[in-house]
């Protein structure tokens, strides 16, 4: 019986200059500090995306359409660059390790190459293996743009039916344009996101602090879910809806990118809160400057911690207006964020609705 057709979008994340690395390292320690970095590179891109194989210094990932919002798709790429060069820093900092491969680790990079179409399964000796023309497409992309030593930092290449079926603004979101040939196939056009940018950006960041004696109130949650299945019910409009009560949510973001400096008003009854994302570092952090009725301005922060089977998730709220807070209002946001958060216990204890498991057999 022949396959069904998928639709969705095709993933490769390949270690930049690993051959080079690997020529002037020692081959006992090589491997494992490259499989370490492909394993906290997969770690921040799966959920959404599933690992389809390890390909050498390369991961091969896809997830089929309606799994996530293209925000949280782009999230999970950025986590995982950024995971990747905290961890680079950590091995070029924690260690008293002289040797070769440990001393030139940091000068590895991330590429990572985005395609969007038709693929099917397929039994090829023994294993399940994605096939059809988008996913060759994407591995030769890998050849072509990845071979490129004008891009000698890290970066995201993305194809136009990636962009498109992500719903982005490529000028509102600095995307650089390009073309890619491919023999048999043709031209693909490109746009390409600088990871290396976003990296410094986040790295000088100045994040919204809430000093511990002006917080009003905070509330804690352990979840039984990682940190990026909580971040996609914190930050997602459609999710958030499951756990937050009967809310109405209308967001703008530029680009068509959720981050920093994404408005939303959510209304409740006959209430609206406005809120602003000022702080936004997927999968830790994300804080808020939010207009509440009865309350006024307040600043918002909740962070994300991975833990045994779980995340734990701390939610804190500070009034700004510099006058005195109707202290019952006060009392009943509280007692709203503490039953909401309840509810979001229960809607993700035990499940993965972002992304439906499926076993890639071996």
């Amino acid at each position: 019986m022949a396959a069904t057709p998928e639709s969705g979008f095709l993933v490769i994340a390949d270690l930049t200059g690993y051959t080079a690395y690997l020529s002037g390292s020692e081959i006992e320690h090589a491997p494992a500090i490259a499989g370490d970095l492909l394993e906290t590179i997969v770690g921040r891109l799966e959920p959404p995306f599933r690992l389809a194989k390890f390909e050498g210094d390369a991961a091969f990932l896809f997830v089929e359409d309606g799994r996530a919002d293209g925000s949280l798709l782009l999230d999970a790429i950025e986590a995982s660059y950024l995971a990747f060069r905290r961890r680079l820093r950590s091995i070029d900092q924690a260690t008293a390790c002289d040797c070769n491969s440990c001393r030139l680790a940091p000068r590895l990079d991330l590429k990572v190459f985005v395609h969007h179409g038709a693929f099917v399964w397929s039994r090829i000796a023994g294993r399940d293996e994605l096939a059809g023309s988008a996913v060759i497409v994407v591995h030769r992309l890998l050849k072509g743009a990845g071979a490129d030593a004008r891009r000698a930092n890290g970066f995201a290449l993305f194809t136009a039916d990636a962009v498109e079926a992500l719903g982005l603004d490529p000028d509102a979101l600095g995307l650089e344009p390009g073309v890619e040939s491919i023999e048999h196939l043709g031209q693909v056009s490109t746009f390409t996101l600088d990871l290396e940018a976003r990296w410094q950006a986040e790295s000088g960041q100045r994040r919204l602090d809430i000093a511990e004696a002006d917080v009003a109130f905070s509330v804690e949650a352990t979840l039984a879910a990682e940190p990026s299945v909580v971040w996609a019910y914190l930050t997602s409009p459609a999710l958030r809806t499951r756990w937050e009560g009967p809310i109405r949510i209308e967001e703008t973001s530029a680009g068509g990118r959720r981050g920093v400096g994404t408005t939303a008003q959510c209304v409740t009854g006959r209430l609206a809160t406005l809120e602003e994302i000022v702080d936004w570092q997927p999968y830790d952090r994300i804080a808020w400057r939010l207009a509440v009725p009865g309350v006024g301005p307040v600043a918002a922060t909740a962070e994300l911690d991975p833990i045994d089977h779980g995340t734990h998730l701390r939610l804190r709220w500070a009034p700004q207006g510099g006058t005195p807070v109707d202290e019952r209002a006060l009392e009943r946001l509280r007692v709203a964020k503490k039953a909401a958060y309840r509810r979001l216990e229960s809607v993700i204890a035990g499940a993965l609705p972002v992304v439906e498991q499926r076993e890639v057999r071996s």
